[in-house]
Formats: structure tokens, C-alpha cells, sequence
């Protein structure tokens, strides 16, 4: 009978450093694009229905951005759920559009993972 050879356990992959600073940079961009999106609400066409969907626009964007953020500092501090935070913080900056520039790249450098530390 042959004996089980039991060794450290395999290390998880995990994204690219530069991943954090992705989010970051789409966590910025976003609460940029929310200030110019809560500019309109003064516009006197800004009545009833285009009123709701610029804040919702607009509250959307700093949900997803603070999402992002956290994701970021999750990926700093190399958290084990951070890597998941991430994906769906990308995935929800990719519905934004806005954020669909840094969105990709993110979700590519998760997609993707290297075994470092």
C-alpha cells in the first residue's frame, strides 16, 4: 500500500497588482461621471421622469464606484474574497458604460490570474 504524499497546499491564484489600481482609477472615474450627471438636476427640463432617471443614473454610478473602491482595498490588503469583490465590481462598471473602459481591463486581469504574492 502506497502512502499519500500530503505537501503545503497549492497556492491560489490571484489577480495582477495592477488590478487595484484599475478599480480605483473606474471608482474616480465614475463619481466624476455622477457629478456630471447631478449637474442636470438644475436644467428646468429636469421634470418627473428625467428627474428620477439622472439620479438613478447618477446613484447608481457612487454604488458601483464605492464597490469599486472596496474592491480595491480588498485587493490590497489580499484578502481571500477580494478577487470576487472585484469581478462583480467590474462587472457592474461594465453596465455602467462609463466604466466599461476600466471595466474590461479589469475583468481580463481577473480572468487571467498568476500564482504570486
Amino acid at each position: 500500500m502506497k502512502v499519500a504524499e500530503v505537501g503545503a497546499p497549492a497556492a491560489r491564484p490571484y489577480p495582477p497588482r495592477w488590478v487595484w489600481g484599475a478599480l480605483l482609477v473606474g471608482a474616480v472615474v465614475l463619481v466624476a461621471w455622477s457629478w456630471f450627471l447631478l449637474g442636470f438636476l438644475d436644467e428646468p427640463s429636469a421634470v418627473g421622469r428625467s428627474r428620477t432617471a439622472l439620479g438613478i443614473a447618477a446613484g447608481g454610478s457612487v454604488g458601483v464606484a464605492i464597490l469599486a473602491a472596496v474592491a480595491a482595498l480588498a485587493l490590497i490588503r489580499r484578502v481571500r474574497w477580494a478577487p470576487r469583490l472585484a469581478m462583480v465590481a467590474a462587472v457592474f462598471m461594465l453596465l455602467t458604460c462609463v466604466g466599461a473602459v476600466v471595466g474590461v481591463p479589469v475583468l481580463i486581469g481577473l480572468m487571467s490570474p498568476r500564482r504570486s504574492l
